[in-house]
């Protein structure tokens, strides 16, 4: 009696196969059509181009096997389809003239019947693929020779599939943090102001403005340089090792990634700063005639140091305190645990000493922590002043959205009477040397409003980021589309106070995907695809109100002009250098500053800093649209017409093999359904793959590119089933292939089931499901 595996009228209920979750085939399940196959190949979107330069080359194991990716293929099936194939495609069982082509589609086989039986590597090419599967498995890699799982004793062989997921996520993150580590191990800065005020000049008397070429003359510099380097621990200096159960000596912390990740660092740092200055001269100058003149000569530029600054500072992330041995794991030091702590000195201009300690405090079961961040340091003799103390409290409102408060005491004297009491003993006066070259911090209050985009960070934050944060994690999310953010801040001190408002956004961007700056996190890896959309220009505002109602402003635009470099522009007034135009260069932590000064403060006007801003603005305009799109859209032309030359190429080469593959399993499948038949089950009597152009002529494109696939359908019946889940890209099952790349394509199947004549249609992101009595014809 024949059996249907369902009684569903509809369709949709025959290819219900629940979508599957997994980054690399949904991605791969979207090149093979367009969503709207009316579209002019000529004139292709940016989908479209992400779908042609991401079209597959390497064959997809699953749907070699002919197995779904959701749910995950058990042993038993994975065993099941190896050994259907191999009856149809091994050398032995072919005659001479095919034993060839029948030993490499044999050998391709069982490379994907390995990778997917053993859990191990079925693990990695879910995440890398083939190619990630060969390189982690080779010298060097995660699971070869001198890789991770050698250098670990206790075995990563005996870990269960989940367990060594876990471990194969851990040391891929570390081993992405060491590179990203290396890019940025150092930091420079180098900060040039010029001074071009002599670009603008009034005549009070008939209030006119002139404009003329600048006299460009350096007048202050600023450089900096930082490095980071691990902290050694004392196990490590002392050569301290410890025996593993085998006998072999292994340091603590060298195989657990995550203790790697928060291993202490020490940051070198160093500046210096000041004026440059043409100094003038009287010289005596004698002519021919014997007659004499004074003139003021200028000397060669000299630097000037005012600013110099000489430092380290160690960062440390105490983790597993409280369940460690020693003083550490008692109070009031357990309280530590979780905490971020750093410790920075500096020798140069004066010595100096400060502490910074962050903790996440929830002050409820299930509410959002409170971030408290102290700070503490000796900026002048502890015989002389007080230390300065300052605290921070933080909290995330929602996602992005972020408030916080912060206060420092700011320079204090000892009291009178402590200094009465001990001055017999110890000075406790300031002398006025120290006064003078010591700066005095005033206390403050600030409070503050932060909203960003959702999980992203701004261009300027990235810019700027202090060399003292703490354990900064490595993923971190940034959205492609407008992004804009807030920055809200009432500061107030004994010398005044003020409002700052800071606001952010993308122009010149589309509403994109949100991207992971790292590739790897707990949940798996996403790769960063390659975006070929114009890039954004991140546009920041900054305008400050003082208690006396004085206004400034600055506004800036970077941009991303490669890979791992920014370029800015900005506009802004600065109190003591008047209209202030700044060119700013920025390559994984390296960065260059140029501020010029075009205007004096007294002159500033509307109208000037109308035009400063115009100016710039409308030319980048001008070369944004027209030289760098209309090039990007001639190089991305160029590149859709190489690669799909190289598509119709392949054209002729996939169809040689797929006959090779026909010709091979046609035998062993003519007897398979010749069985079928005697006993009424399920009869493949014709199968047809390929693109079936509109019936609406204005919006076809191009005749239609069908193959027969009828032998490698019916190779797939099993059991008297026919199951094609939508995960399998379709042609690239053994016997099919693309006989029109990037065209929306179908599979159509005629059967006979029960003495009776079905048909099914299925694109190709449906399934597959036969017998049904949805497809009666």
């Amino acid at each position: 009696m024949p059996r249907f595996p369902g009684h569903s009228e509809d369709r949709g209920a025959a290819n219900g196969f629940s979508q599957s979750e997994d980054d690399r085939g949904s991605s791969r399940r979207g090149l093979n059509g367009r969503r709207d196959g009316n579209s002019d190949r000529d004139s292709l979107s940016d989908a479209d181009y992400d779908r042609l330069m991401e079209y597959p080359d390497d064959v997809d194991y699953y749907s070699l096997l002919g197995l779904s990716r959701t749910p995950p293929p058990s042993d038993a099936d994975i065993r099941s389809a190896y050994r259907s194939l191999t009856l149809s495609f091994h050398p032995d069982k072919q005659p001479a003239h095919l034993r060839e082509a029948a030993k490499q589609q044999f050998e391709q086989i069982r490379e994907a019947y390995e990778t997917l039986i053993d859990p191990k590597k079925r693990t990695v090419y879910d995440l890398l693929g083939a190619e990630g599967v060969r390189r982690e498995w080779s010298a060097g890699g995660a699971m070869g020779k001198g890789g991770a799982a050698e250098k670990q004793q206790v075995g990563v062989k005996a870990l269960n599939p989940e367990e060594f997921r876990r471990w194969f996520l851990d040391t891929m993150k570390a081993r992405e943090r060491k590179v990203l580590d290396s890019l940025v191990q150092s930091k420079g800065s180098i900060s040039l102001a010029i001074d071009a005020t002599s670009m603008i000049s009034a005549d009070e008397e008939e209030d006119y403005v002139y404009i003329q070429l600048p006299t460009l003359r350096p007048s202050s510099y600023a450089i900096g340089y930082s490095f980071r380097t691990p902290l050694p621990s004392f196990k490590e200096l002392l050569g301290k090792v410890e025996e593993t159960e085998n006998g072999t000596e292994e340091s603590e912390n060298d195989n657990d990634p995550s203790k790697q990740a928060i291993q202490s660092e020490v940051t070198f740092s160093a500046s210096v700063g000041g004026k440059l200055q043409n100094p003038m001269r009287e010289a005596k100058f004698m002519y021919p005639d014997g007659t004499e003149e004074v003139k003021r000569v200028a000397m060669p530029l000299i630097m000037i140091a005012q600013n110099i600054s000489l430092g380290a500072s160690i960062n440390h992330g105490f983790r597993n305190v409280a369940s460690t041995k020693g003083l550490f794991g008692k109070l009031p030091l357990s309280f530590l645990e979780g905490a971020d702590a750093s410790v920075t000195g500096l020798l140069l201009p004066f010595p100096t000493v400060e502490a910074v300690v962050a903790k996440a405090i929830a002050p409820f079961p299930g509410t959002k922590p409170l971030i408290f961040t102290f700070r503490t340091g000796f900026f002048r003799s502890i015989f002389q002043s007080l230390p300065v103390f300052g605290l921070q409290v933080t909290r995330e409102l929602d996602v992005g959205r972020t408030v916080y408060c912060s206060w420092s005491s700011g320079t204090l004297n000892w009291p009178a009477f402590i200094q009465e009491l001990l001055s017999p003993i110890v000075d406790l006066g300031v002398s006025l040397d120290d006064v003078l070259s010591r700066p005095t911090q005033m206390s403050k209050v600030e409070i503050g409003y932060i909203s960003a985009p959702r999980g992203s960070r701004t261009t300027e934050e990235e810019d700027e980021e202090d060399e003292d944060d703490i354990d900064v994690p490595v993923t971190r999310k940034c959205e492609v589309g407008a992004a804009e953010s807030w920055q809200i801040q009432v500061d107030a001190s004994p010398q005044g106070g003020g409002l700052s408002v800071v606001y952010g956004r993308n122009l010149f961007s589309y509403k994109g995907e949100e991207k992971l700056r790292s590739e790897w996190s707990t949940e798996g890896y996403h790769p960063i695809s390659q975006d070929h959309a114009a890039r954004p220009v991140r546009l920041e505002i900054q305008s400050t109100v003082g208690v006396d109602l004085s206004l400034g402003w600055h506004i800036s635009g970077t941009r991303q002009v490669s890979d791992f470099t920014r370029m800015g522009l900005g506009v802004g007034v600065q109190a003591n250098k008047g209209l202030v135009m700044s060119v700013s260069w920025n390559r994984l932590g390296q960065k260059i500053k140029l501020p010029i000064a075009i205007c004096p403060l007294p002159l500033v006007s509307t109208e000037i800093a109308a035009l400063a801003v115009i100016l710039p603005w409308a030319t980048y305009c001008g070369f944004e649209f027209g030289v760098i799109r209309p090039r990007e859209r001639k190089r991305r032309r160029l590149a859709l017409a190489k690669r799909q030359r190289q598509l119709e190429k392949q054209i002729a080469k996939r169809r040689a093999e797929s006959q090779q593959a026909i010709d091979l399993m046609s035998e062993q499948v003519l007897r398979r359904q010749a069985r079928e038949e005697e006993n009424g089950g399920l009869v493949i009597t014709k199968a047809e793959y390929g693109y079936y152009p509109p019936r609406n002529k204005k919006n076809s494109t191009g005749e239609s590119k069908v193959i027969d696939v009828t032998i490698p359908v019916a190779a797939l019946v099993d059991h008297g089933q026919l199951i094609i889940p939508r995960e399998v890209i379709k042609f690239q099952i053994i016997g099919f292939y693309d006989p029109a790349p990037l065209r929306p394509k179908k599979l159509k199947i005629w059967y006979r089931f029960g003495g009776k004549e079905h048909l099914v249609e299925a694109g190709d992101s449906e399934g597959v499901t036969c017998p049904m009595r949805s497809h009666l014809i």
